[in-house]
């Protein structure tokens, strides 16, 4: 794409150039085109025959990008500066974030570089200017800048973000202009919060002392959409940005500030599986403040048991989100609680259990567990289309959106398997039973024998040895005991 775009770049003219030439007449403007044609092809020609230590080594396709969408050459000129901008910002610090705003996030993924340490940085900026790498660490401090009226109109952008980043295990101070920051962040308070950014590499700042930083010491400055937190919850675990829950539009519809927070959450909750989720979500999770109060519900993980009436497959179409997420269908189930008063809640899940029926009319029980996004409405179709179809499509249903992996299938065992374990459970109350009687007539047959035995061995206290009938056979002979 980028090689594409330098190409019309190359062929732009100055105002009024080619316009000028067609509205010549047909022959001169026949030779004004052949004049223009001959001068570009001897370029080339010239171009060619440069040497090899003469050809200007090729730019990165985020360095063409960006100035395609309007960063100013100049800003990326020098590699070491002694300071990272003018404080209270400048044109050029404007013109880069306008910049970085247009720059598109599936460019900005698939070139960052996330390998590249700080130090390899700090070594050579001249390699990496204009480079987009990936850096995680901690946020020590955020500022807020305001733009003046003019700039603020002209730009579109009433504020920025200065953040001063931990990098990397040295802890390598960065500096960080963004458009966002986290909201939960204090202004100019010291911070220790988890942290990543996505951004352009534009210069080394070498004369300005920070927290972390010795005097002189050289820092990367970079430019970038957002700066990412990863709170210790949740959604820190999951390395999903609690910030991007600041942007949520409050309308119930979704629109495209809910965009990017939508589908990082459902990347996010495919790192990991329904059961785990369920064991971390809370015991008891109310539907009623999902419903009342869903400001203050927004990134918090719930877990709910209920009916599932409605599982309806969603194709997801946008080619950046396939190529960033990997994501190209997910699952909407319409869920009722024993709370939530005959009122639906939304799941959007990743991927459903196997054999889970979908449609419209369905009933099954599951438990699920999700994270929070917002309140919404959507349509509701009705049963008669031909008597209510303009109504249906006025009327609309309110409903917490909730984004989880996918639901537990609490689904009853099937008939055969019922019958087979009613045989079973019948088969062995018999067998104990005969068990049970074998044993005991053992025990019984055995007492009899043991009295039989002691009978003809006890002598009866009535009777002698004289009346026994015992013979006499002399008496003992103790000769042989030599």
């Amino acid at each position: 794409m980028h090689l594409s775009r330098a190409v019309l770049r190359s062929c732009r003219v100055a105002p009024g150039g080619w316009g000028r030439a067609l509205a010549m007449p047909r022959r001169a403007r026949i030779r004004v085109i052949a004049l223009r044609l001959f001068f570009m092809g001897a370029a080339s020609v010239a171009a060619s025959l440069r040497s090899a230590d003469d050809v200007a080594p090729p730019t990165s396709p985020s360095r063409e990008l960006l100035e395609l969408v309007g960063a100013p050459a100049a800003a990326l000129a020098p590699p070491i500066v002694e300071h990272d901008f003018t404080p209270g910002g400048d044109e050029t610090l404007w013109r880069l974030l306008y910049a970085v705003r247009r720059f598109p996030l599936d460019d900005l993924d698939r070139w960052k570089k996330s390998d590249v340490p700080a130090a390899e940085v700090l070594a050579a900026p001249e390699r990496y200017q204009a480079e987009i790498v990936a850096w995680s660490g901690r946020a020590r401090r955020v500022t807020k800048g305001t733009l003046p009226h003019e700039a603020a109109e002209r730009f579109d952008l009433e504020h920025y973000y200065r953040c001063e980043l931990a990098i990397g295990p040295e802890s390598t101070p960065v500096i960080v202009y963004s458009l966002a920051a986290p909201a939960a962040w204090q202004i100019d308070e010291p911070l220790d919060q988890p942290a990543a950014v996505t951004g352009f590499l534009v210069r080394l700042a070498a004369g300005q002392s920070a927290p972390g930083a010795a005097d002189g010491e050289a820092r990367p400055v970079l430019i970038a959409h957002r700066v990412a937190w990863f709170p210790a919850s949740v959604l820190g675990d999951l390395q999903m940005d609690a910030g991007l829950f600041d942007e949520l539009n409050p309308r119930p519809e979704l629109t495209a500030e809910d965009r990017e927070c939508f589908y990082q959450l459902l990347a996010a909750v495919g790192r990991t599986g329904p059961r785990q989720l369920l064991r971390q979500a809370p015991q008891k999770c109310p539907v009623e403040p999902l419903f009342n109060d869903p400001k203050n519900q927004r990134g918090k993980l719930v877990k709910l048991t209920g009916t599932a009436r409605q599982a309806v497959r969603r194709i997801v179409d946008d080619a950046d989100i396939q190529a960033r997420f990997g994501i190209d269908h997910y699952y909407e189930i319409e869920i009722f609680t024993e709370d939530s008063q005959g009122n639906p809640l939304t799941f959007c899940v990743r991927e459903l259990p196997k054999g889970f029926p979908t449609g419209g009319k369905i009933q099954e029980p599951v438990r699920i567990a999700g994270i929070f996004l917002k309140k919404w409405s959507y349509r509701v179709q009705t049963a008669d289309e031909g008597q209510a179809g303009e109504q249906a499509a006025r009327r609309r249903q309110l409903a917490p959106l909730i984004i989880g992996p996918g639901p537990i299938w609490l689904k009853p065992p099937p008939a055969d398997y019922r019958f087979s374990t009613t045989i079973f459970v019948i088969l062995f109350v018999i067998m104990t039973i005969v068990l049970w009687l074998v044993v005991w007539r053992m025990n019984r047959s055995g007492e009899r024998f043991h009295k039989q035995i002691v009978r003809r061995l006890i002598t009866t206290p009535d009777r002698s040895l004289d009346g026994l009938d015992i013979k006499d056979h002399g008496k003992p002979d103790f000769s042989n005991l030599g």
